[in-house]
Order: C-alpha cells, then sequence, then structure tokens
C-alpha cells in the first residue's frame, strides 16, 4: 500500500509539472479556467427579446464563454513558473444572420394581413433596411334579417385598411458621430359606418331615396358615399454623437405632409435639439451631474381647399365648406440638471412654452414645472419618486384622426396644456416579482375630448370637443417575470374626475397579460382587459347614453418549426361581445387571425 501510495504521489507531481509547464510556453488560451482561492462567478442577466425571426447584431465584440472549476484545495509547489503571457481569446465564430422576413395571415370577416422587413447585414459603420405593412377588413357588422324591415342590427360594411412603407438607414463616421435618416409613406381608409338600416330609413331623403318601407337601401348606397382616407408622407433625419466626451448632443429635423379625400391638408414641420454636459459634484467630485438644454420647434400649415359641389360624408346637411389657411406654431425651451447622488437623484428643470395653436393670430407664454426626485432604499428593493411635470401637446388634425378615426374633415385644432403631480413606489420582492404604486393628480386645459357633429343626421361623425378638467388617477401593477419562460403582469386604474359630463372617460380600467415560452418552441400569450362604463355623446329617450362595461380576453400561440419558419395563431374579442368604442360604432366579435413567418436565411459574413 505504501507503495502505491508513492506511486500516485510520483504521478500527480509529475502531472502539475508538466500543466505548469505546458502555460508556461503555450500562447494560446485553451478556453478553460481553473480557479483556486475564494471565488464568486457571476453572470449578469439580460432579457432575451423573442421576436421571430431574430436578427442578430454581431459587429461588436461579444462576451466568451468559459468553463469554471471552482475549489477550495490550496495547493503548495516548489516549482517556480516562468512568467505568463497575456491570454490570446480566440474570437467566437460568426452565426448566421436573420437580417429580413415575411409574415402573412388571414382571418375571419375577411382580413388579411402581411408585414416584409429588410436590414442589411452587421456593419459597424453602415446600416438599412426597409419594411412594408398591410393590415384590412372586409367584413360587415350585423345580419339583415329577412322577414323584418329596417333592422336595427345590421350595420353593413366596416371596412377599413391600413398600408405603410418605410426605408431608413444610419451611418457612423469614426465611430463618434451617427447620421440616421427614413422616408415612410401611410395610407388608411375607413368607413363612416356608424348608422344602422333603422337610422338610414329614418333619414332616407339624405341619401336621395324615395321608396317604400319595403326597398332595401343598402343595395342604392355605394362605400363611396361614406369613406375617409388619409395619405401621409414622412422624412426624419438626425444628427447624433456617440462619443464619450463630457459635450455631447443630437438634432433632429422631421418634415410630413398629411392630406386626405376631402381637400384637407397639413404640412407639419419640426425641429428637436439638445445639448447636455456631464461634470463632477460633491467632495472629491465623487458624483456625476448632467446638465442639458432642450429646444422644440413645432410648425404646422393647414389648409382646406374644398371645390364647389363637393360631396361631403353621407348625412352631411351643415353648410358647404369653405376654402382656409392658417399658421401654427410650438416653441419649447426645457434646460434642467440631473444629479445622480449615490441612491438618490434629482432631476430639476422647467418648460417655458411659446404658441399660438390655439388662435393663430395670437401669441401665448406658458411655463411648466420640470422636477422629479427619486430615492432608493433596501439595497435598491424600494424605490420612491416624488415629481411635478407639465407641457403642452399639439391636437394637429394628424393626432386628432388617429385617436378617434371617425372625425368629421375638417376639426377644429387646439393645444392641450397639462400639469401633472405624481408619487410612485416601486417594490422590488425578489429578481421575479415586483410591485408599483402610483398616485396622480392632473390639471387639464383644452383636454381632447369628442362629441357627435350635428351637422350630421346619421350621428355617425365626431368633432373635437375640448374641455377643462382635473383629475385623480391611482393605480399599480404586479409583475412576475421567470427568465425568459414566463412572464405574468395584472394591474388596473381608478379615475375620478370633477367634470362629471366628461364623454367616453371611464372611471376604472383592469388587465391580465401573461406570455408563455416553451424552449423557444411554443410561444403563447394571453390578455384580458375590463373598462368600467363611459358617458356617450348622444342623447336618447332623453337622457345621454352610457356605453355598458367592456371587457375582453385575447390569445395568440406560435410554434416555431425551425429558425427560418414558424406559424401563429391570433385570437380577439374571445367573450363574443358587442361592445361600443364610440357612440354608434359596434366592434366585431370574435377575430381569428392565422398565417407563418418566414425568413430567407443569408450567408456568413
Amino acid at each position: 500500500m505504501k507503495r502505491i501510495h508513492l506511486i500516485l504521489l510520483f504521478f500527480g507531481f509529475q502531472a502539475m509539472a508538466v500543466a505548469l509547464f505546458a502555460q508556461s510556453n503555450d500562447e494560446t488560451f485553451n478556453e478553460s479556467v481553473t480557479v483556486t482561492g475564494t471565488y464568486k462567478p457571476q453572470i449578469g442577466e439580460f432579457d432575451k427579446i423573442n421576436v421571430a425571426p431574430q436578427i442578430s447584431d454581431t459587429s461588436t465584440a461579444m462576451r466568451h464563454k468559459f468553463t469554471y472549476d471552482v475549489t477550495t484545495t490550496r495547493l503548495t509547489s516548489l516549482y517556480s513558473p516562468s512568467r505568463i503571457k497575456a491570454a490570446k481569446i480566440i474570437g467566437e465564430p460568426t452565426s448566421r444572420l436573420y437580417n429580413n422576413y415575411l409574415r402573412i395571415g388571414f382571418g375571419n370577416y375577411w382580413s388579411p394581413m402581411a408585414e416584409f422587413y429588410f436590414n442589411s447585414t452587421r456593419s459597424k459603420k453602415l446600416n438599412y433596411g426597409a419594411f412594408v405593412t398591410h393590415r384590412s377588413s372586409w367584413g360587415t357588422i350585423g345580419k339583415s334579417k329577412k322577414g323584418i324591415d329596417f333592422p336595427d342590427t345590421y350595420y353593413g360594411k366596416n371596412h377599413f385598411s391600413e398600408t405603410g412603407a418605410t426605408v431608413f438607414g444610419k451611418y457612423v463616421v469614426a465611430g463618434k458621430v451617427q447620421f440616421g435618416s427614413d422616408l415612410s409613406f401611410e395610407n388608411d381608409y375607413n368607413l363612416y359606418y356608424g348608422f344602422n338600416d333603422l337610422t338610414l330609413h329614418q333619414n332616407d331623403s339624405l341619401a336621395g331615396f324615395a321608396h317604400s318601407e319595403t326597398q332595401n337601401y343598402r343595395k342604392e348606397l355605394h362605400t363611396k358615399d361614406y369613406r375617409s382616407l388619409y395619405n401621409r408622407l414622412t422624412w426624419n433625419f438626425g444628427v447624433r454623437d456617440l462619443s464619450t466626451r463630457a459635450l455631447g448632443y443630437s438634432v433632429n429635423l422631421m418634415v410630413s405632409n398629411l392630406w386626405g379625400l376631402y381637400k384637407q391638408n397639413e404640412l407639419n414641420l419640426n425641429v428637436d435639439g439638445e445639448v447636455h454636459y456631464v461634470f463632477n459634484v460633491g467632495k472629491k467630485n465623487k458624483y456625476k451631474a448632467v446638465g442639458y438644454l432642450h429646444l422644440a420647434w413645432d410648425g404646422y400649415y393647414g389648409t382646406a381647399k374644398p371645390v364647389s359641389g363637393m360631396a361631403m360624408p353621407l348625412g352631411y346637411t351643415g353648410s358647404a365648406p369653405v376654402t382656409f389657411s392658417a399658421f401654427r406654431n410650438l416653441f419649447d425651451i426645457n434646460p434642467y440638471l440631473d444629479f445622480m447622488l449615490g441612491s438618490f437623484k434629482l432631476h430639476g428643470g422647467l418648460t417655458a412654452n411659446i404658441e399660438n395653436f390655439d388662435n393663430a393670430n395670437a401669441t401665448k407664454f406658458h411655463v411648466f414645472p420640470d422636477v422629479d426626485a427619486t430615492a432608493s432604499f433596501l439595497k435598491n428593493r424600494l424605490n420612491l419618486s416624488l415629481g411635478a411635470v407639465g407641457g403642452m401637446d399639439a391636437n394637429s388634425l394628424n393626432a386628432i384622426r388617429l385617436v378617434n378615426p371617425y372625425v368629421g374633415p375638417y376639426a377644429e385644432l387646439r393645444g392641450t396644456s397639462h400639469y401633472d403631480f405624481y408619487l410612485r413606489m416601486r417594490v422590488s420582492f425578489s429578481k421575479k416579482l415586483e410591485m408599483k404604486l402610483y398616485g396622480e393628480f392632473n390639471m387639464f386645459r383644452n383636454d381632447l375630448c369628442f362629441q357627435l357633429d350635428t351637422n350630421y343626421a346619421l350621428k355617425n361623425v365626431y368633432k373635437p370637443l375640448y374641455l377643462d378638467y382635473n383629475r385623480v388617477k391611482a393605480g399599480g401593477c404586479f409583475s412576475f417575470v421567470n427568465d425568459e419562460m414566463l412572464n405574468i403582469s395584472l394591474g388596473g386604474n381608478y379615475y375620478y374626475y370633477t367634470d362629471k359630463a366628461l364623454p367616453y372617460r371611464p372611471d376604472f380600467d383592469a388587465y391580465l397579460t401573461a406570455k408563455f415560452n416553451y424552449h423557444d418552441k411554443w410561444l403563447f400569450g394571453l390578455e384580458a382587459l375590463v373598462m368600467g362604463k363611459v358617458r356617450g355623446s348622444q342623447v336618447v329617450n332623453g337622457a345621454v347614453e352610457t356605453l355598458p362595461l367592456r371587457y375582453g380576453l385575447g390569445a395568440e400561440l406560435e410554434y416555431r418549426h425551425n429558425r427560418a419558419l414558424s406559424f401563429f395563431i391570433k385570437a380577439d374579442n374571445l367573450c363574443y361581445q358587442r361592445y361600443f368604442l364610440w357612440s354608434n360604432y359596434p366592434s366585431q366579435r370574435i377575430t381569428f387571425l392565422a398565417g407563418l413567418t418566414y425568413t430567407i436565411l443569408t450567408k456568413k459574413k
């Protein structure tokens, strides 16, 4: 037994000497690290973006995977190795790129969709690409009942179409300055379908009908009589400083032109710039601070040039529209300072606003607060924020039609000013479970609301309604994240308004979302929403209508066959509810959409 022990000890010393000798002469890193003594390996957590297909940019250096063999045994050796040369890390081979995808699908209500995306391959300097999308529906709301004249449940066609195309690019000069630009075009088509056969019969003279009650009015009604169409062309250009110097800047320019079917036009020019400077504060320059100066200008030139005898949307009884033009401007000056004082962060500044948006012939001056204080406690497990901010938002023609697609062609434009005071709290129970609570007090002046336009006898076209009121908002949410496998969020809000007659403002809402990822092969999503009753904008039987509680449930499932091909199915309004977001505009019931995503694999570069 003693001989065996001596032999094992002899070979152990020989193996250790050979290993040390190899370490002193081999200049190639073997990608395996043996750590002795006290060591605590840590791997940073990163959120994975689950998008099929995944587009990777590997132009920058990537972290290499090492294997760690941690031992607590202290080794003593009389052998003195030579000085270790610098390790040479062998770069990770470049992976195959996914720089494009085509997604197509089709659903009930005759609803096709298509998306195509292309992006250039890896480059440290140049990046460019294009994106095209289309989504539409060509169905109807309700069914025509035989034997019953003019049923009030049949709303007919509710067609809509959204099509867009964008080309983009960016170029980096010497790793310090980035130039970026994009050009996009949008086409939005809608129908003012918010009337049923009963409403149409009661106003048959507006459509030029003169038939008996047994006549089917829909046969003589064309979609061109109550359609809405907008086109928008937008160009963006920006310059950004990427250097790590104390002084930095960014400048952006945006030009867009919106034109509609009824000869309305809106030209918008936006210039946005920022300069910041980083400096140290406190004893021995322990803390960091940043000073900012943000400048922004929004200019709008709106015109309406209706031609003589031009037809307005079906049901219009008002006077003939007239030609007009107006210049409107918003100019913001926002200086502020950010201080990072360990677990405390302070943000202080103000926003000075000069505008003639409400009235093109009158210039006004406003000052809004821009302050925030944030403190972290218990090793960043508890965060508290207290702040006051404000500003003015331009309710341009483009902004209004995106909020309510059933607004009339010549909407009144105003700017909404708001003052927001808030208290927010975030509690991290663990790396997986987090809670957020918040309370706000908001003061709105000329806030954008909507009401039915009395110039339309069919009661299916809206106009802006600008109101002053205060609001209290309280809410919160719980989030549970189990790596990339499970993500659950539950939250809600309660609203109290000083103006009880506000239209289309719910007193509460709540939601539940869940996403499940099984080995990047099966992806499942679930979303539930509840929205309280809202006050409508029309009088029914002598009283203002109330739109009922809205509740909905949606789900989606994706199966990734391989890295180039996947299949998906989505369903919405699984509760089969015919809810109303706007008066006289019922929604579709349950909707399904199924399709696939295909990626053309490119060669490694």
